[in-house]
């Protein structure tokens, strides 16, 4: 299997995941904050698709396809509002909408570029452009685990075992 393969494989798990996740939880579910501070599911969802968008963006040499408010409001360092006004049906669209356009963009561009130095933006966190296609894969991942707080803590069924 090639590395770009098992980023497609990775992003195509990563996106099932999410949908056993958030399938059976309502509106109030998904703004649930299980204390202050903590990010809720349509946070998540919204978080992960401006990162992607953004990260993309920066390979791509192009502009973010995504709005400067929903980048404002969702980006890493932003602050998760019970209140943002997103709903479910918001949220989802954006996080699978996304998702789709980031697998389209990583199975087309060249592995070749893998070793090549990351946008300057993004160089102190990831040196090379590999990295970068990494952590699109991986980001997804290091959120399910709040999501699968945020559900226990509402008494939600777990989605792994007991």
């Amino acid at each position: 299997m090639s590395p770009k393969e098992v980023v497609l494989n990775q992003l195509v798990m990563c996106h099932s995941l999410y949908e056993s996740a958030v399938k059976d939880l309502s509106e109030a579910d998904m703004q649930h904050q299980p204390f202050a501070g903590a990010s809720h599911v349509n946070w998540i969802l919204a978080h992960l698709a401006v990162s992607e968008d953004s990260m993309i963006a920066q390979l791509a040499g192009k502009a973010n396809r995504l709005s400067p408010e929903l980048h404002k409001n969702y980006s890493g360092g932003s602050v998760c509002r019970a209140d943002d006004g997103l709903t479910k049906a918001e949220a989802w669209k954006l996080f699978s909408e996304q998702g789709k356009l980031t697998v389209e963009f990583i199975k087309t561009f060249p592995e070749s570029r893998y070793d090549e130095a990351s946008p300057e933006k993004l160089r102190g966190f990831v040196p090379t452009i590999g990295g970068v296609v990494g952590l699109l894969a991986t980001h997804p991942y290091w959120h399910f685990g709040q999501v699968t707080f945020n559900r226990r803590s509402m008494k939600k069924a777990s989605l792994f075992g007991g």
